[in-house]
């Protein structure tokens, strides 16, 4: 990644009063369906989007709208106070929708904890990183006005979904995400196209 990310909290509300990209304040969302697959073929996941943190950086032209250029994202599956389960995405090299490449030197790299997910048993509790993989984003967008947005929220929506696989054998399925957020605005450098498509 060209900058580095700060991790920044998404609270579910409307955020009145917000004019990074000029247009009327839309509400934050969020929406996941993670599933963990795993070699004795027992099966966890969850849909909750008990706590999200995410930060993006974009490339902002005079003559076109931001393009997202990089994000990064945890999505927790518990609410409960010093329990572990959770996922984070980090992808960069994107220019826009399309499929990108799963694995840690790739375009997206996928690591999740399951100490605490609900029906995971023992012996896959831990710490893990996929290593291969594919990541489909079906949309990216932060407004419609050109120009320049640095240190300004912008509306941003990200939609795709991830199918990886760890080194050991866990499959881990984002059947599908959708995050609508108010991200500060932050200028990527010239960034290298990492899409497969």
């Amino acid at each position: 990644m060209n900058k580095a990310m700060t991790l920044v909290g998404l609270a579910l509300t409307s955020c009145s009063g917000l004019t990074g990209t000029k247009e009327p304040p839309e509400d934050q969302a969020c929406s996941i369906n993670a599933r963990f697959t795993f070699p004795d073929g027992s099966v966890a996941g969850y849909s909750e989007c008990d706590e999200v943190l995410i930060d993006a950086t974009y490339e902002f032209d005079p003559d076109t709208p931001p393009e997202i250029r990089s994000f990064n994202v945890q999505f927790t599956g518990t609410d409960e106070s010093g329990f572990e389960c959770w996922i984070k995405m980090t992808a960069y090299g994107l220019c826009g929708s399309g499929r990108y490449s799963v694995g840690p030197e790739l375009s997206t790299r996928v690591e999740f904890a399951t100490y605490d997910c609900a029906g995971v048993g023992d012996d896959y509790e831990g710490e893990f990183v996929a290593t291969t993989g594919t990541h489909t984003l079906y949309r990216a967008h932060a407004g419609n006005e050109t120009g320049s947005f640095e240190d300004e929220p912008l509306h941003t929506i990200l939609r795709g979904d991830i199918r990886a696989e760890t080194e050991s054998g866990i499959q881990v399925d984002i059947e599908s995400y959708t995050i609508a957020a108010y991200i500060r605005g932050t200028d990527a450098e010239e960034t290298t196209c990492l899409n497969q498509d």
